[in-house]
């Protein structure tokens, strides 16, 4: 059952029991009211009529000679004539005879009258009873006398269905009445609690769709009562969860992130360590360009070993520092160099060095990454028998690298996005030479950590520069000192 239809039942419930008991005790109230007044009536017929029979009986009682239960007859014919209402009725009983009944005279029948008017009765007291006979309702009042040393009851026998047909009609009036309003009540309920149970039906519509993965749904606000409240923590909870599903998509995406760029980052090594394997295993070579491609593919393979540890601290654990040692400008360039020269064989690519001697602060292995990726998409976007320029220049405290190439070059928006993850300027180009799209991305990751700015100049068809500015060592080491 909806919560709107529990509030209405439970509204019209209370409200009739309520209305329930103000009727009750108003009824009963004006019925208490109306019979007392109908026994103050009774009461003082009864009074009325034994002060005309006492009255009547002093003539009697002065005359001895006369029969004084015949005389009773008499005095109540008297009476009945003379004061007596047409709702009311009385006897007249000497001793345990009735001497005289209005109703008819000629029934004297004491079983007619209730046994308990004449019980614990004293002199001078009045009893009185409530009787229903068939369908009417009659006080009986009794008043006792000692005449002749006999007891003398006078009773008399009041109707009052005017009082019950009043009970009976204000019961009748305040049903109906009852009936009318809480049918009334029933509809203004209905609207009621729909006004008060919209927020929280529409707080259940927003639950479901949150349930079902729509994160960004929230509950409007539209009062300060305890709705109100309960939407604002539902809105708290949701933007709560919002960010703990961020986080975790965040986590997901990193580790995917992880196992793309890691093996992004094992082909260039491994293809160096292919190009020189397959070197001594078709050609002939010299004992020295034999030993110095065993020292490639074993520097090749300790460095894809020193990258693997640097990049799963630095992308998968999401480490926020790294370890920073001076690197000569020079014996870097070359190992760059060296391990780039197999793959720029390949399409007789010249790789031109003009390196100025110094000394720069950073992580070598990493650094190294960044190069051996800027020149490799060097290569990629240049022509077969072309060449890159690899080239570094001290300006003032900063230390410049530079990649140039006379390729095919990128346009603004290739240059916008080419650091987003997978993002590939000429796809079927990329593909066709190994690439996957995160270089960049990787490059741009380990130069935010290194605290390094980086430029990017290029044009369709003029080809590529990207310029690299590295704090020097003496700067870097003055800054981490001050810190």
């Amino acid at each position: 059952m909806h919560f709107r239809y529990k509030v209405i039942m439970v509204n019209i419930t209370f409200l009739s029991i309520g209305l329930g008991i103000l009727g009750f005790i108003i009824i009963h109230q004006n019925f208490r009211q109306a019979f007392e007044i109908q026994l103050s009536y009774a009461v003082e017929e009864n009074n009325l009529i034994q002060s005309s029979i006492e009255y009547q009986l002093l003539d009697v009682l002065n005359s001895p000679s006369q029969n004084f239960i015949k005389n009773l007859a008499d005095i109540g014919d008297n009476t009945n004539s003379s004061i007596l209402s047409q709702l009311s009725s009385f006897y007249i009983v000497c001793g345990r005879q009735m001497v005289y009944n209005n109703n008819n005279p000629e029934d004297n029948d004491l079983s007619l009258i209730p046994e308990d008017l004449f019980s614990s009765l004293e002199l001078g007291s009045k009893n009185y009873i409530l009787c229903r006979e068939k369908e009417d309702y009659f006080i009986y009042v009794t008043s006792k006398n000692i005449v002749n040393k006999q007891d003398l009851y006078i009773i008399t026998k009041r109707n009052t269905n005017d009082t019950y047909q009043l009970l009976y009609s204000q019961i009748h009036y305040f049903s109906l009445l009852m009936v009318i309003v809480l049918a009334i009540s029933s509809v203004f309920l209905y609207f009621i609690s729909q006004h008060l149970t919209n927020p929280l039906e529409q707080l259940n519509t927003i639950t479901d769709y949150f349930a079902r993965g729509n994160y960004a749904v929230r509950a409007d606000i539209s009062s300060d009562d305890e709705v109100g409240m309960l939407s604002a923590k539902f809105n708290d909870m949701a933007s709560s969860v919002s960010e703990h599903i961020e986080e975790l998509n965040t986590m997901v995406k990193q580790r995917e992130q992880f196992v793309a760029d890691f093996t992004h980052e094992i082909k260039t090594p491994m293809t160096t360590i292919i190009g020189y394997a397959d070197m001594l295993r078709n050609k002939n070579v010299s004992e020295e360009r034999r030993q110095l491609a065993y020292q490639y593919i074993y520097s090749e393979g300790k460095r894809l070993e020193t990258m693997s540890m640097k990049l799963f601290d630095l992308i998968y654990l999401g480490k926020s520092e790294i370890m920073r040692t001076e690197i000569d400008t020079t014996s870097f360039a070359q190992e760059i160099v060296q391990s780039m020269q197999p793959i720029l064989n390949r399409k007789e690519i010249l790789l031109e060095i003009d390196i100025d001697p110094a000394i720069v602060w950073g992580e070598p292995e990493l650094l190294k990454t960044v190069f051996i990726n800027l020149i490799d998409n060097a290569r990629k976007a240049s022509h077969e028998k072309s060449h890159i320029l690899f080239r570094g220049k001290t300006e003032k405290d900063y230390y410049i690298f530079e990649v140039k190439d006379w390729g095919c070059g990128m346009d603004a928006e290739t240059v916008l996005h080419i650091c987003d993850e997978f993002y590939m300027a000429d796809k079927s180009r990329t593909r066709e030479e190994g690439g996957a799209g995160l270089g960049m991305s990787l490059v741009s990751i380990i130069l935010k950590k290194h605290g390094a700015e980086w430029e990017i100049k290029s044009s369709p068809g003029n080809g590529t520069t990207i310029s690299i500015m590295l704090f020097s060592s003496n700067i870097m080491i003055d800054k981490e000192a001050a810190q």
